[in-house]
Order: structure tokens, then C-alpha cells, then sequence
């Protein structure tokens, strides 16, 4: 629901996900989602650190953590939450991202070193086009980010579900392209 931009209904199915099982760090942290999607970036970082301490080894916990701050604009401090959901073997999704907050924090040499970090990673492991994807959007580059978020459709990557909702897809609004991606994801109503 909350990816189809129904935030409250998606919230209120979250929420009771959570009261179900209270101690899953992992839908704990599902709440996160659509609140930060509404803009509620405080309650989504306190929803975050209430899955960070049921398990403080979760990548996801850290990462969401990061991911309040993300999108409330605030990339200079999800950097530091970031750069710990990275260290703690992440998946390249969490570089992605990292990336993203780099160029939006305005050091574009990091952020193109994570590009051709998981370039190479990707001879070793499956990577996502979406990853670079999302940092060609945060460097302005939008015809890469473009290509990229097409490749991504092709493998079907699960992030392609953040195409209607998440505020760093802005700039590719009004791009025919984008508009065609997300008919082609159902995304489009």
C-alpha cells in the first residue's frame, strides 16, 4: 500500500505487523517506510532505533536509520548511519544509497568511487542497476540514471517499487522515460 502512495493504510498494516510480532527487528522496521514517505522523519528515526535495539547486528536497522535522515534531506548526517549499515557486510543496495547521499552531500569523488565500487563488485556478485542508478540521480546525471533504472526493470529489481513515493526520484518526474517505467511497473495510478 505505502508504495502505491496510500501511506496510511500501508502505516496501519505495518503498525499491525509489528504489534503481531514485537520482536521482529525486521518489520519493526518496516514502519519506517511510509512514515518517512509522509515526511514524519523523527517518528520514522525513532521507529528505526527501536529495530536497532532489538537486533543491533541488522544491516537494516542501521540502514533505515540512515534512511530517515536520507529522506528528510538531511545527507550529512544519514552519511555517518550509512557508512555503519555499510560495514556490516551489506548488500550493495546500502552502497546505492550511501552513494546517493554523497553526491546530494555534494562530494561527487565519492560518490562516482561507489559507482565504480560496485561495478566491480558486480563481477563478483549480482549488483542492481538500481544502485548506481540512484547515485547518477544524485550527481544530476539523469540520462545515466535513466539507462540504469531501465536495466533495472529488466532484472526486476524489488526497488523499483520506490519509483512513485521516494523523494529522490523528483528530478525524473516530468522525463517521458521515467512516466513509461512507471506504467510499466503498475506504479502509473
Amino acid at each position: 500500500m505505502a508504495y502505491r502512495g496510500r501511506f496510511d493504510e500501508g502505516l496501519a498494516e505495518m503498525r499491525h505487523g509489528s504489534e503481531l510480532d514485537p520482536l521482529s527487528a525486521v518489520i519493526t522496521g518496516d514502519v519506517v517506510w511510509p512514515l518517512a514517505f509522509q515526511g514524519k522523519y523523527e517518528a520514522a528515526k525513532e521507529q528505526a532505533r527501536k529495530a536497532l535495539e532489538l537486533d543491533p547486528s541488522s544491516y537494516n536497522a542501521q540502514f533505515l536509520l540512515g534512511y530517515a535522515d536520507f529522506e528528510g534531506d538531511k545527507f550529512n548526517e544519514a552519511i555517518p548511519e550509512l557508512e555503519k549499515a555499510r560495514a556490516m557486510d551489506s548488500p550493495p543496495f546500502v552502497a546505492g544509497f550511501l552513494g546517493y547521499a554523497y553526491a546530494r552531500a555534494g562530494d561527487h569523488a565519492k560518490a562516482e568511487a561507489t559507482i565504480t565500487e560496485l561495478n566491480q563488485m558486480s563481477s563478483r556478485r549480482f549488483v542492481s542497476p538500481f544502485c548506481t542508478a540512484v547515485i547518477y540521480i544524485g550527481l544530476g546525471d539523469k540520462q545515466r540514471a535513466l539507462e540504469e533504472l531501465e536495466k533495472a526493470y529488466e532484472v526486476r529489481s524489488q526497488w523499483m517499487t520506490l519509483l512513485k513515493v521516494d523523494k529522490m526520484f523528483g528530478p525524473l518526474r516530468s522525463e517521458p522515460r521515467f512516466i513509461e517505467l512507471l506504467k510499466k511497473v503498475g506504479l502509473d495510478k
